[in-house]
């Protein structure tokens, strides 16, 4: 148990929120009469025929004009105060928006910096007749220079940031990976029906809703196909069909993405089909000894849960261990020898590495599965089932019940998650299975821990031209090649859906196996000199409007590269097996279906079962086996949130953190905002050290406070310091993190709805440690997810001010319309001084925080 446990943050006293931040910007744009003669051509045909009812409405034959009940889209340099609102004012249907970065050109640039790629957004809204004539009124009144009429003074800032307006057309509605999807899919079962998905308008009004499905409906049997399964989860505002379409309809697709479907003003999308597979490579591990039977341990209510594969329930390592809940009856369909991915991670969860040789957790794992055996000798979630059904209903069974039935796992806090749709790599949208995570996560106060996705593509590295010049390279003038060739590929290495979510915990996976022992064969070569970096496969971030992502990194096997192509620059590639050579050791089947087999395993779903793992550990610390815990009365509501706080806590860059910001670019002033968010895309906040979270020490002392905050309010902390370091020149540190669960809007531009953060709530900002260090994300981009996390340090002699306390303050504000539900966040302080300071710091905070905590209140 821990020496010295976490201490209790007093109560909060109400504050004065801080100003929000404010705008600005140097963008060059056209003049009105510029802006008025370039978009002309986009409203003539409408102007033409505004004062026509019957004609406005026959637009809707022509798909590349913009009309009545056809999807406009409003291309905007920057980004505006509130589209969401205007739009509802104006009776256009809202239906979403996304960011994206526009090439400057002569007609909009910085001014400063004319080369430099411009941030914009897409707004997306629907008209209908009227509406349609009022937006051509206004377009007019701006293009002559006439005054706004009144609450409609927003149009003139739209008109005058447009770069383009035009319909919502098939080149939308086919992104490219959709192409893609298909040829392969022909190409794998040619002559069979293609199945994709097909994500529609979502309308508030379920007639028109109805109406659409039912135009949809009849314009596939038109083509011969069929619908295998639909979802509305209005929640996210999420209206979707999985189809089966001919082959040759598909061929069609593929040949003009322009026809039948694609051309439907209802359809939003036309995607591949949302899945998670995973392939098992052939076992190369040995069975171990029977370990025997082991008793339900005695907390035998699980607080994790596994979405997964099936596990071997009766493996002796997972025997007596999980419960299954199992509400299709797969066992009888399951082949033991295929259920791979479902047994290592729950092995994972349970034990960690196997080579470690760790303490088992005492507590049962809560297992669901959502993945079955295909015919591929894969295992992959279901092939006639919505993803985002699958998930939706797994955990309502868990958290709430099943129609009559009693919720299976009411008590769960974490759930693992270590699955990723390839189809679905983030690029700026938040896909529908991200929100749907954000939504339960909020509704039901548990924190998924999702893997950021494998992607084993192949990487250029040009700074070396012969596999000979490679392989005989100095190892960390080789590591910087490669880590050079990762960040050119920033944007083709983005993660998994559904791993953008910024609710749940993000897991990466480092450079790192207990079991590596550097022998490998002559054709692999280890990229990396230390396990402080990412694995190379590890999907890189950012997040969802520039957030943190991956948030953490946990151990995911070391794994080798090999060279596939040399002469004017080598080609590597990431390598799969043998994974005993750089993997974790797991339970896993065999081809007989045995249950005492161990294998290898290697990747980002591996570091997510050890981040569970760590979660369930913290705990079991707070709460179930802490008997001298100061947290165990903390609130269900709030448990998953510490956990959250806690797991990002103890993270940090480390030692190449600080190789890269002396190596990456760009370089010059302001310009360690670019460099630091590169780097933020391999790294999240760094490596978590889940001991120093668990455990204080005599010079450092760590408190956990949790509540609600409501929108625009603000709360104010006092952090009691020790009276041996009033005025003493020596080190101290000061480690803040702010995790919360914030409610989504998906109607607004802004989605997030509650943007907390932390400050000084003194008049001498951090005046004990007033410098944040440089090796870890900036204080622009840790306030964009749901978790703010910076570390300062200081080693001035500092007089104490506001009786010897700490003043740190906690603000909400609202960021995507009204925010009307309080938010509930858990906070992390920690300070500690240098060992040599001979400071009992644990000791004197506590002393002095004692009768604070007992009191139930602070000084104001």
């Amino acid at each position: 148990m821990p020496e010295r446990p976490l201490l209790k943050l007093p109560d909060p006293v109400q504050f004065v929120p801080r100003p929000g931040p404010r705008g600005g910007g140097n963008l060059a744009k056209p003049s009105r009469q510029q802006q008025g003669n370039r978009l002309a051509p986009r409203f003539q045909r409408l102007l033409e025929v505004a004062d026509s009812p019957q004609q406005l409405l026959a637009l809707r034959n022509d798909p590349t004009v913009i009309a009545p009940e056809r999807a406009i889209v409003f291309e905007v340099a920057g980004q505006l105060s509130d589209f969401y609102t205007q739009a509802q004012a104006l009776g256009l249907e809202y239906l979403g928006d996304y960011e994206e970065e526009i090439d400057p050109s002569d007609d909009f640039h910085d001014r400063d910096r004319p080369e430099k790629v411009l941030a914009g957004r897409i707004y997306l809204a629907m008209p209908d007749a009227r509406s349609l004539r009022e937006l051509l009124g206004l377009w007019n009144r701006f293009r002559s220079g006439q005054r706004m009429p009144d609450g409609r003074s927003e149009w003139r800032e739209l008109f005058s940031l447009l770069i383009d307006v035009r319909p919502w057309g098939p080149q939308d509605r086919v992104p490219p990976e959709t192409i893609e999807y298909w040829r392969e899919t022909l190409r794998d079962n040619p002559n069979q029906p293609v199945r994709f998905e097909i994500e529609l308008w979502y309308h508030e009004d379920r007639n028109k809703r109805d109406a659409a499905r039912t135009k949809l409906e009849a314009e596939l049997a038109a083509i011969g196909g069929t619908i295998v399964h639909n979802a509305t989860v209005s929640e996210i505002r999420y209206d979707a069909l999985l189809v089966d379409i001919p082959a040759a309809r598909a061929e069609d697709l593929i040949n003009n993405p322009a026809v039948t479907l694609a051309r439907n003003d209802e359809v939003m999308f036309l995607r591949p089909q949302s899945a998670a597979k995973s392939r098992k490579e052939e076992p190369a591990g040995e069975d171990a000894p029977d370990v025997g039977i082991v008793e339900t341990p005695p907390l035998a209510q699980p607080i994790a849960a596994l979405l997964d594969g099936l596990p071997i329930q009766n493996h002796t390592r997972l025997r007596g261990r999980i419960t299954v809940d199992d509400p299709e009856d797969l066992d009888d369909v399951y082949p033991v020898s295929r259920r791979a991915h479902g047994t290592e991670m729950a092995s994972l969860i349970v034990h960690g590495d196997l080579a470690r040789d760790e303490e088992p957790l005492q507590r049962l794992l809560f297992v669901h599965p959502v993945m079955r055996p295909d015919a591929w000798d894969s295992e992959r979630t279901p092939a006639d089932r919505l993803l985002v059904d699958v998930i939706h209903r797994a955990v309502r069974r868990m958290k709430i019940g099943d129609g009559d039935e009693a919720p299976t796992a009411p008590a769960v806090v974490l759930i693992n998650l270590s699955l990723g749709d390839p189809w679905r790599p983030f690029a700026r949208v938040m896909s529908p299975l991200g929100r749907l995570i954000d939504f339960l996560s909020f509704r039901y106060r548990v924190l998924f821990l999702i893997s950021a996705g494998n992607i084993l593509d192949r990487i250029d590295v040009p700074e070396f031209q012969t596999a000979s010049d490679f392989e005989q390279a100095d190892p960390e003038d080789r590591e910087k090649a490669v880590l050079s060739a990762l960040n050119r590929l920033k944007s083709q290495r983005t993660l998994f859906s559904p791993a953008e979510s910024i609710n749940s915990l993000t897991i990466g996976a480092s450079h790192s196996s207990h079991s590596y022992g550097g022998n490998l064969p002559a054709n692999l070569i280890d990229p990396f000199t230390s396990n402080q970096l990412p694995n190379i496969a590890s999907a890189n971030g950012l997040g969802f409007r520039k957030a943190i992502k991956p948030d953490l990194l946990f151990e995911g096997g070391r794994t080798p590269v090999r060279i596939v192509a040399s002469g004017g620059g080598v080609t590597i590639q990431p390598v799969r097996s043998p994974a005993r050579l750089f993997g974790l050791k797991v339970a896993s089947p065999n081809a007989a279906g045995g249950t005492r087999h161990e294998d290898f395993a290697w990747g980002t779903s591996v570091a997510t079962a050890l981040a569970t793992r760590a979660g369930h550990q913290i705990y079991d610390s707070l709460l179930g086996l802490g008997e001298a815990s100061n947290h165990n009365d903390l609130s269900p509501d709030y448990q998953a949130l510490a956990l959250k706080a806690l797991l990002v806590h103890g993270s940090s860059w480390g030692p190449k953190g600080e190789m890269l910001e002396n190596f990456f670019g760009p370089r010059g002033t302001g310009q360690h905002i670019s460099r630091r968010d590169d780097i933020a895309r391999l790294f999240g906040y760094g490596f978590p050290d889940v001991m120093r979270v668990i455990d204080c020490a005599e010079n450092r002392a760590t408190l956990l406070g949790t509540g609600s905050i409501d929108a625009n309010g603000a709360l104010l902390y006092r952090v009691p310091l020790p009276a041996q370091l009033n005025g003493a020149p020596e080190f101290r540190a000061l480690t803040t993190t702010l995790a919360w669960f914030s409610p989504i809007n998906s109607r607004h531009q802004g989605y997030r709805q509650a943007s907390l953060d932390i400050s000084s709530g003194s008049e001498e900002k951090y005046w004990i440690v007033s410098d944040r260090d440089a090796c870890q994300p900036t204080d622009k981009t840790i306030v964009r997810g749901s978790v703010f996390h910076e570390r300062r340090t200081g080693d001035k002699a500092a007089i104490y001010i506001d009786d010897g306390d700490l003043l740190l303050r906690v603000s909400c504000r609202s960021s995507a319309g009204d925010l009307t539900e309080s938010v509930p966040y858990a906070l992390v302080v920690s300070f500690e001084v240098g060992v040599g300071a001979g400071i009992d710091v644990y000791n004197e905070v506590r002393t002095r925080i004692t009768p604070q905590v007992r009191a139930g209140a602070i000084r104001a």
